[in-house]
């Protein structure tokens, strides 16, 4: 059962991950949140937009995986230390926000200790780099803040315009990642 769920879910998330990634966005460009907050939240799309895979060998749809679910690890690392300003936030992405703890349960029961592996992947953040910019630079930077918010934009049209069909038949094959997480996890653990 928890498979089917999870499938259900994911299906929807890769989705929807190119309004999360607005909603993302807006939390890096929100001023009244902490900096190491919009630096990780920074991070997390920087990742997005990079391609890199947190679990190794993944390819096509199921590579959004990690995606999804890293964003939704830093929001809800930014969202217990800082309730009260991520409150305004959840208005504007309620299907993103509202659900985060209960997206991220379904997450650790179907992936189990893999989800080590993306948790370990979400402290890195922060210092991620991509095509010259810095997380920590797209909050303190105009211009690597305006290049992020308009990198985020064209990654909408140029690369998540995604085959609702294509999806839902890919994620079926999510379990196929199990082995390699696991085996990441593992080695995490020694």
């Amino acid at each position: 059962m928890p498979r089917h769920r999870f499938v259900e879910w994911l299906k929807e998330a890769i989705l929807q991950l190119p309004q999360d990634m607005k909603a993302v966005l807006r939390v890096v460009e929100d001023p009244d949140l902490p900096d190491e907050a919009r630096i990780a939240a920074a991070g997390a799309l920087l990742h997005v937009l990079s391609g890199a895979n947190a679990i190794p060998g993944v390819r096509g749809v199921l590579g959004y995986v990690d995606d999804v679910l890293l964003l939704r690890i830093v929001l809800q690392r930014i969202a217990e230390a800082n309730g009260e300003t991520m409150d305004k936030h959840r208005d504007g992405a309620p299907e993103l926000l509202e659900r985060l703890q209960e997206d991220l349960a379904l997450a650790r029961e179907f992936l189990g200790d893999g989800m080590k592996v993306l948790e370990r992947a979400a402290d890195g953040l922060p210092k991620l780099t991509y095509q010259g910019h810095g997380a920590k630079q797209c909050v303190f930077d105009t211009d690597s803040g305006n290049w992020l918010y308009d990198s985020v934009y064209e990654a909408e049209v140029d690369r998540f315009e995604f085959d609702e069909d294509e999806v839902a038949r890919e994620v079926k094959r999510v379990a196929d990642i199990l082995p390699t997480l696991q085996a990441r996890a593992a080695a995490l653990g020694s």
